[in-house]
């Protein structure tokens, strides 16, 4: 059954633009940023747990700092994201990424 003439002279709606039709610089952007956010949520977890066992250090160990302990490694683990993240040092960057993919493509 054809459509009637009517409805065949309305313009084709848009194209759904989705993540497969994003430029490269426009998904690179959207995983940075995604990447930013969960540093955040990461530094704010952080912030609430790390305040949430210091009440509970002290108002059950006071003697013993071992809060400190908890905030001096899951810190590190915190400062080793933003290091990341924010590409201050870039361990796996762009062209470690292009020579694994070539060593792996060799195989």
């Amino acid at each position: 059954m054809n459509p009637p003439a009517a409805a065949s002279a309305l313009p084709a709606p848009p194209p759904a633009r989705g993540p497969a039709g994003l430029s490269d610089a426009e998904r690179e952007a959207m995983e940075y940023v995604r990447d930013i956010k969960a540093f955040y949520i990461h530094l704010a977890v952080f912030c609430c747990v790390l305040a949430g066992l210091t009440v509970l250090n002290l108002a059950f160990t006071p003697h013993r700092l071992w809060v400190l302990g908890v905030a001096l490694g899951w810190g590190g683990g915190v400062v080793s994201h933003a290091l990341g993240v924010f590409e201050i040092i870039t361990l796996f960057g762009p062209d470690w990424e292009k020579r694994q993919i070539a060593k792996r493509l060799r195989r």
